[in-house]
């Protein structure tokens, strides 16, 4: 069947639509760069100007700062913060009681704490154990004489904290079986 002929016609009279995309997609061009150009005009005029007077205004409190601390102050800041350099220095490096200290706080009863811990030669170490109670004392020196890595323990004293208070403490004096727990070489 064919097609009648005002159809024909309309087809044959139709422009095609390439021919406009091509200039519409032009002006989509132009408008993007206009955008980008103003973009970049209001931040290099605008927002430029206000940052940097910002950044000066706050450089200018830091030097009223500075001056309103006194060269006493300013010193004994400096030997502050030395101080707390060095022994950020000298805590990263000392790992020769690392793994005792990891040991204790594995082997330690919950309600327990250690008020003094002094290291004596060798493998023998003085430690004072606070705690809230004595049956807790008691599963601390259990915890203590069931570890492998103990020789003796020598209980020197139990007693309360204070009177008429539930605290206990009691002196234990630990000789551990080698002293590689002091020496990092723990395995």
């Amino acid at each position: 069947m064919p097609l009648p002929q005002q159809v024909i016609d309309r087809l044959s009279n139709e422009t095609r639509g390439t021919q406009n995309s091509s200039s519409g997609l032009l002006l989509f061009s132009i408008g993007i760069l206009v955008f980008v150009v103003l973009v970049y005009f209001g931040i290099t005029i605008g927002y430029e100007p206000y940052l940097n007077t910002q950044i000066s205004n706050i450089q200018q409190e830091v030097v009223n700062a500075g001056k309103s601390i006194s060269a006493d102050q300013q010193s004994s800041i400096l030997d502050f913060y030395s101080e707390i350099s060095n022994l950020q220095t000298l805590l990263r490096g000392h790992t020769v009681f690392s793994p005792f200290l990891s040991w204790l706080e594995n082997n330690t009863e919950v309600n327990v704490y250690y008020s003094s811990v002094v290291f004596s030669s060798g493998n023998q170490v003085a430690l004072t154990v606070d705690a809230k109670t004595q049956a807790d004392l008691d599963k601390q020196l259990s915890i203590f004489e069931s570890s492998s890595e103990i020789s003796n323990i020598t209980v020197s004293g139990v007693s309360p904290l204070q009177s008429g208070t539930s605290s206990w403490q009691q002196a234990n004096v630990i000789i551990f079986t080698n002293s590689s727990m002091f020496s990092g070489n723990n395995t």
